[in-house]
């Protein structure tokens, strides 16, 4: 399984830029009521974390060899990327200006990387139909 190396620059770009945001003070983000009542923190962790996986995955997509290594590739993605959720959760309560430790945060994180597994895994099945 021969894959490009620049493939994974989207993926690269993303998290690099999620850090950024994850690394940002609390007091840089606007503070709306409405937003708080919708949950939209939560839904950008999911959303966020769910095209992070994604992102990784898709080098590995198009290749037709080794499908059930494939998976075991996108399992071991899902999961890093649940614990670099875990992770930013410690960083952010330890060293980011007024931002907080959340189990919420944590489990929406985890909630985007089983959603950007499925998604791979089921776009990985369909190349594979199709190809």
């Amino acid at each position: 399984m021969k894959i490009v190396l620049k493939s994974f620059l989207p993926g690269c770009i993303a998290f690099i830029l999620a850090t950024i945001l994850f690394c940002l003070p609390g007091n840089e983000f606007p503070k709306q009521n409405w937003l708080a009542k919708i949950h939209f923190d939560k839904w950008v962790h999911v959303c966020l974390f769910a095209l992070l996986v994604t992102l990784w995955c898709l080098p590995f997509i198009s290749k037709k060899k080794g499908t059930s290594i494939t998976r075991i590739i996108f399992i071991t993605i899902a999961l890093l990327f649940t614990l670099y959720g875990v992770s930013i959760e410690f960083i952010q309560a330890e060293f980011i200006p007024f931002r907080s430790f959340g189990i919420d945060d944590m489990v929406a994180d985890a909630i985007g990387c089983g959603i950007g597994y499925m998604f791979s895994k089921w776009q990985l099945t369909r190349f594979n139909h199709i190809a």
